[in-house]
């Protein structure tokens, strides 16, 4: 039985993620009707009370008393590295949260990026060094998941998975933030994380960027730790069902106004093995991706997406070109 002071939470908690034994991260997104407590001679009519604004009821975050039909959110695959799409501003200065799912067999990519105004020193120019920016990134590095996060006082770096996660499963991803504090979940496994520093403040900037990043990157301030991005390694694979902030994201729609190179509005993985061809030349070592082959010509003396350029060429027509 409540108790005068008891409180009854619907729809959600204030801390879901910290409840003894609660197997989510989250609290519930969609649609109740006709919620009512009964207890003995009690009868509480929960719903009707918050729409008429009770004061016995209290209201957190964005409710709608009324349930709309959801679009399906039909899942996109990113064909190529250099394939991405890019989402508004994302507004999490005090608390914010993003979901979603993935699916490659490829061990590296950026999935998500975005970053705030730079913060230049008074006696400095503006440079990769010396600019400071808080910035917010998930990315897949050596089959691993991580979250990077820079609240303005240093970049923390949070392994989400223990296992590879680059073997063709769908995995969910929850990330929750309130504050300088916040969880990373990879199917239901959580991990916190706590930024450094003592802000409070997420101050994001501009466009977030899902799958990769735009090769015109002269606006973008990328951070030494995020390797993906240092090594241009796209994300190639899957994803499906984003959510940021609680509101649904119909990234399928998105790519088609975007009109984005590279990206089919499916998830198939092709039967067979991409390297049965033997497409490496050189030497070039093959190696299986998510519907592509990808050639390791290391050590080889050749470049290129198949080995076949030697390296000595490319330097000449650099040569030239700067001689010109």
């Amino acid at each position: 039985m409540l108790g005068s002071d008891d409180f009854f939470y619907v729809g959600g908690s204030p801390s879901t993620a910290d409840l003894p034994g609660s197997p989510v991260s989250n609290n519930f997104m969609g649609c109740l009707k006709e919620v009512v407590y009964k207890n003995n001679d009690i009868r509480l009519e929960l719903s009707r009370l918050a729409r008429i604004v009770d004061p016995k009821m209290k209201i957190q975050g964005d409710v709608v008393f009324k349930c709309e039909n959801v679009a399906t959110l039909d899942p996109i695959s990113f064909e190529t590295p250099d394939a991405y799409i890019s989402l508004p501003k994302w507004n999490t200065k005090r608390m914010g949260s993003i979901s979603f799912d993935f699916r490659t067999s490829e061990p590296n990519g950026l999935i998500l990026f975005t970053h705030g105004k730079p913060q230049e020193h008074k006696e400095a120019q503006r440079s990769q060094k010396n600019t400071k920016v808080d910035f917010f990134a998930v990315e897949l590095l050596d089959g691993s998941l991580y979250l990077l996060l820079d609240m303005g006082s240093g970049t923390i770096k949070v392994k989400a998975t223990q296992n590879k996660v680059n073997d063709g499963a769908w995995y969910h991803v929850d990330i929750q933030r309130d504050g300088r504090s916040g969880t990373i979940s990879v199917n239901s496994r959580r991990t916190p994380f706590t930024a450094s520093g003592e802000s409070e403040i997420l101050d994001l900037e501009g466009d977030m960027y899902l799958g990769g990043l735009p090769s015109d990157r002269v606006n973008l301030i990328l951070p030494t730790e995020l390797w993906t991005a240092m090594l241009n390694y796209g994300y190639v694979g899957c994803v499906r069902d984003l959510f940021i902030d609680g509101r649904s994201k119909d990234i399928r729609q998105i790519a088609e106004a975007q009109n984005g190179a590279g990206i089919k509005p499916s998830c198939n993985k092709v039967v067979g093995k991409q390297c049965e061809s033997y497409p490496c030349k050189n030497r070039g070592v093959c190696k299986e991706g998510w519907n592509r082959f990808i050639c390791d010509c290391t050590g080889t003396g050749y470049w290129s997406r198949t080995c076949e350029r030697g390296k000595w060429k490319r330097l000449i027509c650099v040569f030239c070109m700067r001689a010109c």
